[in-house]
């Protein structure tokens, strides 16, 4: 659900990538790591997104696909009509690069 900057959150909703919310950037990490971190959750490959992403929010490309998905976003800001369908599309890349950073043989997270 998407708020408008003058609305607040419900309560039983998690909140995370803005001013105010339960979950935001910290001086170590990225609201996504915080994320990873409040849910205990050891998936390496989560943990490399985390670089990926905190890469990409400082502009600092050392991650080697860095350049490449933050092209893939960028393309999928221009051709997105909402705020819904840019979700759609970056998870899309997201869920890619997931797929691409998973090994069966030393993930721990459930249903995989």
């Amino acid at each position: 659900m998407w708020l408008d900057k003058t609305e607040e959150a419900l309560s039983a909703a998690l909140s995370f990538g803005y001013e105010g919310a339960q979950f935001t950037n910290s001086k170590s990490r990225v609201t996504f790591e915080e994320l990873v971190s409040f849910f205990r959750l050891t998936d390496p490959a989560l943990a490399r997104i985390g670089n990926l992403v905190r890469s990409l929010e400082s502009g600092d490309m050392s991650v080697p696909e860095a350049a490449g998905i933050d092209t893939m976003l960028a393309g999928a800001r221009h051709r997105a009509k909402s705020d819904d369908e840019l979700l759609r599309e970056c998870e899309k890349t997201l869920d890619m690069v997931y797929e691409t950073y998973y090994d069966p043989k030393v993930a721990s997270v459930k249903g995989r």
